[in-house]
């Protein structure tokens, strides 16, 4: 009798070995499927460039600083089912900072959402800046060197305290329903287009502030509102997959925008 009781036992625990095992070996399975993260990069490109000008020798600005406070980024999208490609819905997204982001720095990242797998069209990106979140900065700032020819050249510095806002479109992002993985959305500042009908002239008659040619809201008011008008206009946005190099397809491109001073 007791000979039986001892190989009862010794079954029992032999059972619960090996369901202990099988439980392990399942839980340490990785997951082929979940959402994507996608992180965001706000640069400024085109830091250094001439102005238009009648002169032999043309002006030319070079910024060596651009920031911006960024107080929310909203994902706005339409999202269709990774197997139909149908049956869309619309979706949004919030971040909210407020952080300061170095324009030049191009490895900066800032905000993240997770997107679960499926087709994203119509994809829209909404950038905020609010004065009432830079304490007392600027929330947008350049400061760089403005060469009026060879020999004369003095710092610049566009300076806005107001309100920030702009908006960039594309046509889609696809999230592999595969396998998780990370996504960049690029948004890009082009220096060079925020002077856009802005003169040499314009800049060589300016009022100086200490010797430093300061645009400001305040200060050079013309030149400020027609930076800020660009600063809402002009704009690019693509998104990149981890896995793609410098060179992959973009695939997609900037639209209109919304905001300004």
């Amino acid at each position: 009798m007791k000979r039986k009781q001892i190989l009862y036992a010794a079954l029992v625990v032999l059972a619960v070995g090996l369901f202990a095992c099988q439980k392990q070996n399942t839980a340490a399975t990785p997951t082929t499927s979940g959402p994507s993260s996608l992180d965001l990069k706000l640069q400024a490109v085109n830091p250094s460039f001439t102005l238009k000008s009648a002169m032999a020798n043309s002006p030319a600005i070079s910024w060596d600083s651009a920031s911006m406070v960024v107080s929310m980024v909203k994902f706005e999208a339409s999202l269709k089912s990774s197997v139909s490609e149908k049956d869309s819905i619309e979706i949004e997204y919030k971040w909210r900072g407020p952080q300061t982001v170095n324009l030049l720095d191009t490895t900066a990242t800032f905000g993240n959402f997770s997107l679960q797998p499926g087709y994203y069209d119509q994809v829209e990106l909404k950038v905020s800046g609010l004065s009432d979140d830079a304490a007392g900065r600027p929330v947008f700032y350049l400061h760089g060197i403005y060469a009026e020819n060879d020999t004369t050249s003095l710092p610049i510095v566009v300076k806005s305290y107001q309100n920030v806002l702009f908006k960039t479109e594309s046509d889609s992002v696809h999230v592999d329903s595969t396998s998780a993985s990370a996504i960049t959305s690029y948004i890009q500042i082009y220096l060079d287009q925020l002077m856009t009908n802005v003169q040499a002239l314009d800049l060589n008659n300016a009022d100086l502030t200490n010797g430093t040619l300061v645009i400001s809201d305040s200060t050079n008011t013309e030149i400020y509102n027609a930076i800020m008008r660009n600063l809402g206009e002009d704009h690019h946005c693509y998104y990149r997959h981890e896995n793609e190099n410098e060179n992959g397809d973009k695939g997609d491109k900037g639209g209109d925008s919304e905001g300004g001073n």
